[in-house]
């Protein structure tokens, strides 16, 4: 099986941290999606700012960085032996500084190829995959949807 997975964070750079993350399995049932509590807004970008934090949910999926950690490891355990799929290294490195110890012992991780990734680029351009389901972009949790649309 695969998961897919997207991450926002707060700026294009190595020590960028975490804001929140969306996983979707395969069949698009199973979902998690949460957000970092505390995230210093002067710590973003002005992209960051201005496309990714107007989309944040807050509420019950804002979680310290411990327990988000937790809750997704618990998930990850839940489901099963699987994949998890994302489209930029970046997305693996922020799971990889979540999960400093490894995933747990049923997952890889991997980050889709050039052509793939260019196909997926190709079936959303103008993010018309993100239109024509309601999703927002650059939204953890959509942006993982609109990878499984494009990639299953």
């Amino acid at each position: 099986m695969r998961i897919f997975f997207d991450t926002e964070f707060t700026q294009l750079s190595d020590d960028a941290e975490l804001i929140s993350i969306g996983l979707v399995d395969e069949t698009g049932q199973n979902v998690f999606y949460a957000e970092v509590l505390g995230v210093e807004v002067a710590e973003c970008s002005a992209f960051c700012r201005e496309s990714v934090l107007p989309l944040l949910e807050h509420g019950d999926v804002e979680l310290p960085l411990d327990q988000l950690r937790k809750g997704l490891f618990a998930w990850l355990c839940a489901q099963g032996p699987a994949t998890l799929v994302c489209d930029s290294p970046r997305d693996a490195m922020q799971l990889s500084r979540l999960f400093p110890e490894g995933l747990p012992g049923t997952y890889k991780v991997h980050v889709v190829g050039f052509w793939t990734n260019a196909r997926r680029r190709l079936l959303n351009f103008g993010r018309r995959l993100h239109r024509r389901h309601g999703l927002r972009v650059h939204h953890a949790l959509d942006d993982a949807q609109a990878n499984r649309i494009a990639l299953t």
